[in-house]
């Protein structure tokens, strides 16, 4: 049995490949709803066709932009299916492994994690015709990009003070992410639950 600690990209992932091979998982997380609060961007390079309507996504020159939170409540489902327990508003036990993945204490987001190195991003979701100057629709930049999803809103993420629209956001996320843009895809996060899927799996051959 392993026990992990975190249901979001990272954790879901690490225990998909757990218990594809077989491991009995348990993840446990505090929030009280996958998905929620959103403090990472939405956007993924490869993604599975049958995620594409289920998560609103769509397709720019640089990857897919999507709702994040159904994205993790589809990748949720699909872990549950394949017999993974997932235990809410829980803290998980002192022997979990960690996959929080390096987020500071926040209202609804408990847990830090164990990444090194990270800097607060701010984000927001706002009308097409009211994104401000500063960003450039389906552009990726070190510091900034933005993306139009499928639902017809578009995303921004910036590192460092969010501009305001003339309107005014509809919804405002904050996340501490690494300060390469290129490191804040959610493939970054499924490869690194998966690299500590393989490292549980190495460590149990060896007991």
């Amino acid at each position: 049995m392993v026990n992990i600690a975190g249901a979001g990209v990272r954790g879901l992932s690490c225990a998909h490949y757990l218990v594809k091979k077989g491991i009995n998982v348990t993840i446990y997380e505090c929030r009280q709803e996958i998905g929620n609060p959103v403090r990472s961007p939405g956007i993924i390079k490869e993604l599975d066709p049958s995620f594409i309507k289920k998560t609103l996504a769509r397709k720019t020159n640089y990857g897919w932009a999507l709702r994040r939170e159904w994205f993790e409540k589809e990748l949720a489902k699909k872990v549950f299916d394949l017999g993974c327990n997932i235990i809410l508003k829980t803290p998980a036990p002192e022997d979990s492994i960690n996959c929080t993945g390096g987020k500071s204490s926040s209202p609804g987001w408990p847990l830090s994690g164990t990444q090194y190195n990270l800097v607060k991003w701010n984000g927001g979701i706002v009308i097409r015709k009211d994104v401000p100057k500063e960003f450039t629709i389906d552009s990726l930049e070190n510091d900034r990009f933005c993306f139009e999803r499928g639902d017809g809103l578009v995303e921004c993420w910036i590192r460092g003070e969010l501009p305001r629209p003339r309107q005014g956001w509809l919804e405002l996320m904050q996340g501490e992410h690494p300060e390469d843009s290129n490191k804040l895809w959610i493939d970054e996060a499924i490869l690194e639950g998966e690299d500590i899927a393989k490292s549980i799996i190495h460590h149990l051959k060896d007991e």
